[in-house]
């Protein structure tokens, strides 16, 4: 039976083939059955759900429900960061008005002019030195409180220092609570920008630093005016109540968002393994050496030039102009050609124009353009420092990292001052035009060393794109652990990637 059953079969078999329509049709009927049901298809689809990692769940997520990326609601953030770097980094950079007033005309008797160059370190960098410690408390007890204390803190500072008439009071006031309260504002608020922005989180960065150039114009006429009728202590008072008022209207419009689990830690030991991390540090130290000397001293140059006060007021608004209208073009060019890119070829610029037309400049003019220019290209930084940080280590490494980083610079802010009045040759108050010569060439070495860091650096993010080989979104990986070779990174310093670096 067995035997005629497989002859049957043969037989049948054999019809088939020789019969190309009855081949046809079993071959439709065979591939009929193999066809997946309805059911059978949405368990496939399940189970490619399942199979799905978190950061690919995060990012399909993202993409269905935010809409406020790039739009919307980001550029109220984008607003609320323009009031509040007007408000802290704005007022600061008019401690110039003060430094130049207590240098000439001997408002602290016992003062020397080393104790105000420390006082104005103070104010810049002791805050940011304690960056990690914000950042863990801002993990603790959210982004608003914080502005909240930093505002109040700064607020306070500034009010009791117009009522300080000896050295250490101003030490404590003027320098140690303003920079306390301009750190726990500035550092939480910085990382607002990244959570909303992704393709335009350079030019975001841009605008919203260009609040400091605002605040540095109106701080610095402002307060020359002030001092001029009512006295330098009136203007510390306007100072600090404008500031408390408008940075109140930035953090009631702060939004928060969760998307991305964010590390609020005092340290990674993984990121202080990357030679990212030192290129950036390297980077920040360099930058603020340059940036913090030109800030403060191109009003006492103008006087050192036989010109007024006011007249230098009028220069270190001109800073503040320049800034205004170059860092939003910096941010415009970094989203095309990527953050790191333009900011190494603005540091160049800096460093070139310090080195050619800050020595030789001996008229009001020259000092203006010269304000201009410095003031369109030395402060970068501020707007790509978070964006440079998210591409290099991710959105969940971004805080911890960029703690570390403000950490350093906060060092740098320090003794930056102190360096200036060292390189400075005499005192104040009388007219030289050569004062300055060292403190131009210090600043702008300065800058060209920045440049270089910042073209090292795309070079260490363009080899480990390479090695990875991945199009991966670089906010949602975590980059800590891959080793880059560093000759690959001197090979890669012109390379392309799928990214913009």
């Amino acid at each position: 039976m067995a035997t005629s059953h497989n002859s049957s079969e043969t037989a049948r078999s054999e019809t088939s083939m020789s019969n190309p329509i009855i081949a046809t049709e079993r071959s439709n009927k065979l591939f009929n059955s193999m066809k997946p049901t309805t059911s059978i298809e949405n368990e496939l689809e399940n189970d490619n759900i399942n199979e799905k990692t978190p950061i690919d769940m995060e990012k399909q997520q993202l993409n269905a429900e935010d809409k406020n990326i790039d739009r919307g609601y980001a550029w109220v953030i984008c607003f609320a960061s323009f009031l509040l770097n007007f408000s802290t980094w704005g007022m600061n950079s008019g401690f110039a008005i003060y430094f130049s007033y207590y240098l000439n005309h001997d408002t602290f008797p016992e003062a020397s002019k080393m104790d105000y160059s420390y006082i104005g370190g103070i104010a810049f960098g002791v805050g940011l030195f304690c960056a990690p410690a914000i950042n863990f408390l801002q993990g603790k007890v959210g982004t608003i409180p914080m502005l909240i204390f930093g505002n109040c803190l700064q607020f306070t500072g500034l009010m009791l220092a117009s009522w300080s008439r000896k050295l250490w009071e101003l030490y404590l006031t003027q320098g140690l609570m303003q920079s306390f309260g301009l750190a726990i504002v500035s550092i939480p608020a910085t990382t607002l920008l990244p959570q909303y922005f992704k393709k335009k989180r350079v030019l975001a960065g841009g605008l919203a630093t260009a609040g400091s150039g605002v605040g540095g114009i109106c701080f610095n006429l402002g307060m020359q005016r002030v001092v001029d009728s009512r006295g330098v202590f009136w203007a510390l008072r306007t100072q600090s109540i404008i500031g408390f008022g408008i940075s109140w209207i930035a953090i009631s419009l702060v939004r928060t968002k969760s998307t991305h689990k964010i590390d609020f830690t005092f340290y990674d030991k993984q990121v202080l393994k990357t030679a990212a991390f030192w290129l950036l540090s390297f980077f920040v130290v360099t930058c603020m050496f340059g940036y913090v000397i030109v800030l403060y001293t191109l009003d006492q140059f103008t006087t050192s030039l036989g010109y007024s006060e006011h007249q230098g007021s009028i220069v270190s608004a001109m800073v503040q102009l320049g800034s205004c209208c170059g860092r939003p073009i910096v941010g415009l060019l970094s989203d095309k050609f990527g953050g790191a890119t333009v900011s190494m070829v603005a540091y160049t610029i800096s460093g070139i124009f310090c080195l050619a037309m800050w020595i030789p400049a001996r008229n009001f003019a020259t000092v203006i353009v010269f304000a201009l220019i410095m003031g369109a290209t030395m402060g970068s930084i501020y707007g790509m420092i978070a964006p440079v940080i998210a591409r290099t280590f991710g959105l969940k490494k971004m805080n911890v990292a960029f703690s570390m980083v403000w950490m350093i610079m906060g060092v740098a802010g320090i003794f930056s001052p102190v360096i200036g009045v060292k390189l400075k040759r005499g005192g104040g108050g009388f007219v030289d035009p050569t004062q300055y010569v060292d403190c131009s060439i210090f600043a702008g070495c300065a800058f060209l060393a920045c440049a270089a860091s910042l073209l090292l650096l795309r070079g260490y993010i363009k080899a480990r794109d390479h090695l990875l080989g991945t199009s991966e979104d670089s906010d949602s990986g975590d980059f800590t652990g891959v080793a880059v070779p560093f000759s690959r990174v001197f090979t890669s310093c012109f390379d392309k990637s799928h990214e913009k670096t």
